[in-house]
């Protein structure tokens, strides 16, 4: 994106500093001829404007409300690309205390999950890609159609509000959802709960221990964002006053 900025930059740098005929050989058509073509176009704009009716006042619209949240978590091109070089070549998972990794990432998707929806139960299809389509999906109608603006709203609120605070760990909605996914896919979650009471289940709500787990095993280049992960989960654990790993 940068890149095509400058390189935008720059072709106007160059036509405004060449002569009449140095910008007719770049674009193929004289100054004249560019400004007759920009004229032309803003008197077929106005032309438009005055031909059309009075414009529709909408109260709320599906498509714009979807188009507000997802501007609300745009993707960083560079990050998604250093994401997808950081998981090439992952080594093949070691079998055992590598399932905490991807039961991590769940966790963290699901406590997420139940904080914008709270009042629904059964979240089967919700994943945090598509957080926005869902919003949506619960506050409308399923027969009427009708749109509960209200509860939209709530919803929405509940959804920017935890991404703001988890930002504040360095948490990016564009990019750490399919990293998650990942890492799930990758190193799969646990077979079986620990008992509450157990060594095992201290220990695998252990903070300091999960942290050393991912630095002392998981391929160093997932170690930063595995570690950012357990930070969120840490928060939303106190957030939803439940165990780290809560079933």
């Amino acid at each position: 994106m940068v890149r095509l900025l400058q390189e935008n930059s720059d072709l106007k740098a160059r036509l405004q500093g060449t002569t009449d005929d140095s910008v007719a050989g770049l674009t193929g058509i004289k100054p004249s001829g560019l400004w007759q073509n920009t004229f032309d176009e803003r008197q077929f704009k106005r032309n438009l404007q005055q031909t059309r009716s009075k414009p529709e006042h909408r109260t709320s619209s599906p498509v714009n409300f979807k188009s507000f949240l997802q501007s609300s978590v745009l993707k960083d091109t560079e990050e998604a690309a250093e994401l997808q070089k950081s998981q090439a070549d992952v080594p093949p998972p070691v079998i055992g205390s590598t399932r905490l990794f991807g039961e991590i990432a769940y966790q963290l998707d699901r406590r997420i999950l139940s904080y914008v929806f709270q009042a629904h139960q059964r979240l089967y299809g919700f994943t945090l890609l598509n957080i926005p389509e869902k919003i949506i999906e619960v506050s409308t109608h399923p027969l009427t159609g009708k749109v509960d603006e209200g509860y939209q709203l709530h919803l929405t609120k509940r959804y920017t509000d935890l991404m703001e605070e988890l930002s504040q760990l360095e948490y990016k909605a564009a990019l750490h959802p399919p990293f998650c996914e990942f890492i799930i896919n990758t190193y799969g979650i646990l077979k079986e709960r620990p008992s509450k009471h157990s060594s095992q289940g201290t220990e695998y709500n252990n903070p300091d221990f999960l942290m050393k787990l991912i630095e002392n095993i998981a391929p160093r280049r997932l170690q930063k964002d595995l570690l950012l992960v357990l930070s969120c989960l840490c928060y939303m654990a106190v957030k939803d006053k439940k165990p780290l790993l809560a079933w």
